[in-house]
């Protein structure tokens, strides 16, 4: 017979792994010359708002951050979702002309293949924990808190990689919602902090 605390271990679990299958989901959903934005929303969008932000959060820091117009599309995603989740809408909606941008295939794989390896490491440190941060009045919080660090892509995608500390935010805030992990929520506060104070410092 499953204990409390095993079935309780098990949900983690599943959580956890909840990171590692929406990476697979993209790089599944990827074919052709070229990858729609639409498309790779769509093969996460079931998995709730968590993994909706941590696809773009992804790639503003990974190599295809640097793809000219990458950052701006990825911010606009990030506030346009982050909003959707500040109302609880049910199924966020993406405007047409975000969903059209497309990035090459060959680089968007390639990004995949180098981070998935650090996501299965860091995979074993995520746990539900310090949950009554990502519930209840938090969802505000941390909805309204993602916004500001989209809006601050705009500015930030002038200067050279400005945009990783807040794309670094809302990774870790995302993952910390997608997992239930307060202890991230807390690491993404902290960035966020940081991310904010070099944007005052380069305005």
């Amino acid at each position: 017979m499953t204990t409390s605390a095993e079935k309780s271990k098990e949900s983690d679990t599943k959580k956890s792994d909840a990171l590692i299958d929406v990476v697979d989901d993209a790089y599944e959903n990827v074919e052709g010359d070229t990858t729609k934005v639409g498309d790779l929303m769509d093969a996460i969008s079931s998995r709730g708002f968590g993994p909706l932000l941590l696809a773009p959060s992804l790639i503003s820091i990974s190599p295809l951050g640097g793809i000219p117009g990458v950052s701006i599309v990825t911010g606009s995603l990030i506030v346009l979702i982050a909003v959707q989740m500040l109302f609880r809408s049910d199924h966020p909606w993406i405007p047409k002309r975000l969903e059209e941008f497309s990035i090459p295939t060959d680089r968007v794989k390639k990004s995949i293949e180098k981070y998935r390896p650090w996501l299965t490491w860091g995979n074993r440190w995520v746990h539900q924990r310090l949950k009554i941060l990502s519930v209840g009045a938090m969802h505000y919080v941390l909805a309204t808190l993602m916004i500001l660090l989209g809006l601050s892509y705009f500015p930030l995608a002038l200067v050279p990689f400005g945009v990783f500390l807040p794309a670094l935010a809302n990774t870790l805030l995302s993952l910390g919602i997608t997992a239930r992990d307060g202890a991230l929520i807390i690491a993404g506060m902290s960035v966020s902090i940081a991310s904010f104070t070099v944007l005052i410092w380069t305005a």
